[in-house]
């Protein structure tokens, strides 16, 4: 069984952002990953590419990427592209929080 980890990310997850979460998404990417959104406020298609690349990276190490709790800017832009595949939930071993608000 694959280990999962739950990491929280808040602030923005917009262009400016993303390589500094990556870097912070990386030492996971062996593992199942589930990533609490609840609390994001700047969502884009570009955030929605780097979701899709993480998943990828994830999926070729068989493992999973879930979007918990997806805040009403994240989950309508998933939903408006129809990558519902992404959202979904299950409980993490790991904690951790990830804030890049402003």
């Amino acid at each position: 069984m694959n280990r999962k980890n739950k990491i929280k990310i808040k602030g923005e997850l917009r262009a400016r952002k993303l390589a500094a979460i990556r870097s912070r998404l990386l030492p996971y990417t062996d593992t199942d990953l589930s990533l609490d959104l609840s609390e994001i406020n700047e969502f884009d298609t570009s955030s929605l590419q780097f979701l899709l690349s993480i998943r990828k990276e994830l999926e070729a190490n068989g493992n999973k990427l879930v979007v918990m709790s997806p805040s009403e800017s994240v989950e309508r832009i998933i939903r408006f592209y129809n990558k519902d595949f992404l959202l979904g939930s299950y409980l993490g071993t790991a904690n951790e929080g990830i804030n890049h608000g402003s």
